[in-house]
């Protein structure tokens, strides 16, 4: 069971590598599904389909699946392509999803989305074990069983609803400035001098005996057993996935709302530049019939319609590698974007 987890584990650090740290699921329509041989290929597509809108919703309730189902779309016809991938010996079926009939086939419905844009939850554990030194978990060190529970854990939902679960990095520095506080809004203050995060959440697990654990913090669970283990894992990855109802509601663009504004970047001065703003804001899951008023001065205007508020489509340009807010008026029909080479 140990090495089962910790390839997880693996698996999870160089799926998610490219996102540390950052605000944009970039794969975001992109499922890497369990699979045990190629003779279970239907079954593995069918679940990442599942996993795929339950990630663009935001919530893991089936009813939004049902609706697409009883529309009368076959789940096979929003994928682009699919691979086997091997990573570190376990088998991933890699499936892409068309981006373009996924959010059509949502706005016929009315389902409600959440963009690019994904919330970063980071973790401040702190584990006592009873027999050594206490210690705060991170992301680059997972030597006792316990570490690759909680890992495990984390990596799993990240991947599963598509938003960043966080642990720090600590190197020689960081560790011997932790030993050497004692307070722990210090700790916090050093964790937030080197992080950015949108919640910050601190969590203490206790080892209380044989078998016996308990989180306090945060975290309010008593767990005992000859399974506490599978138990701890449980309830654990309940916690995370609570949190991430509560933070991908707040970011939900409701499609049946519609307005229009006149959006304007900023440094086009190519076409290539052009070619590369156009696609960029493509991407954003709030803008569609994107109609082109001006080009001029290296500044090109565009009428767009916007499902959602604008608060929607602003979050999803904050987290955007390429374009910039340059707007700080509140007149909610023009947006200024600066275009980012």
């Amino acid at each position: 069971m140990n090495n089962i987890l910790i390839k997880h584990f693996i698996v999870g650090l160089i799926i998610f590598s490219n996102f540390s740290f950052g605000k944009e699921f970039s794969e975001l329509f992109t499922i890497y599904e369990p699979i045990e041989n190629s003779t279970k290929i239907d079954k593995s597509i069918n679940s990442s389909f599942n996993n795929m809108v339950y990630r663009l919703s935001g919530t893991n309730s089936p009813s939004n699946v049902w609706k697409i189902i009883n529309s009368g779309a076959s789940r096979k016809e929003f994928i682009i392509s699919y691979a086997i991938k091997n990573i570190e010996d376990l088998s991933y079926l890699q499936v892409k999803f068309d981006q373009d009939l996924l959010i059509s086939k949502f706005n016929d419905l009315a389902i409600p989305m959440i963009g690019y844009s994904r919330p970063v939850i980071f973790f401040l554990i702190e584990i006592d074990s009873g027999t050594e030194n206490p210690y705060y978990l991170s992301s680059n060190q997972s030597e006792k069983f316990i570490d690759i529970i909680l890992q495990n854990a984390l990596n799993q939902v990240s991947k599963s609803r598509g938003l960043f679960l966080e642990l720090p990095v600590f190197d020689l520095v960081d560790k011997k400035n932790i030993a050497n506080i004692s307070i722990l809004s210090d700790i916090e203050g050093l964790i937030a001098s080197k992080y950015k995060y949108d919640v910050l959440k601190k969590i203490k697990l206790i080892n209380n005996g044989l078998n016996e654990w308990s989180f306090t913090g945060d975290i309010n669970q008593n767990i005992a057993g000859s399974n506490f283990q599978i138990e701890l894992q449980k309830k654990f990855i309940a916690y995370i996935e609570s949190l991430a109802d509560q933070s991908l509601s707040e970011l939900k663009i409701d499609t049946s709302e519609e307005t229009y504004l006149y959006l304007s970047i900023f440094g086009v001065t190519s076409y290539d530049d052009y070619i590369r703003s156009r696609d960029e804001l493509n991407r954003f899951i709030a803008v569609s019939d994107i109609e082109i008023i001006s080009f001029k001065n290296k500044i090109i205007t565009y009428k767009v319609n916007v499902k959602g508020s604008v608060e929607a489509l602003k979050n999803e340009v904050e987290a955007n590698n390429f374009l910039d807010n340059m707007s700080n008026n509140k007149n909610e029909k023009n947006l200024n974007l600066l275009y980012q080479k």
